[in-house]
């Protein structure tokens, strides 16, 4: 992953996170998934499974949420 990716993705992972958070805080009673792929997976349950909304909601890309949720 080159410096410029690793930039882009921080903000990301920053966006995921404060997502978990506020989904937790209203409906779920036990922590958080620690991996991206289980966090991702989890934010796509809230979603009704649809990677689009998703990344609509993160402010990334379709392909971005699908990579998280492949674990790459």
């Amino acid at each position: 992953m080159s410096d410029h990716e690793q930039q882009q993705s921080a903000p990301r992972r920053g966006k995921i996170l404060e997502a978990l958070a506020q989904a937790e805080r209203k409906v779920f009673t036990r922590p958080a998934p620690k991996s991206a792929k289980a966090q991702v997976k989890f934010l796509l349950t809230r979603a009704k499974g649809s990677t689009q909304a998703l990344a609509e909601r993160l402010g990334v890309s379709a392909r971005t949420v699908q990579r998280y949720r492949a674990g790459s």
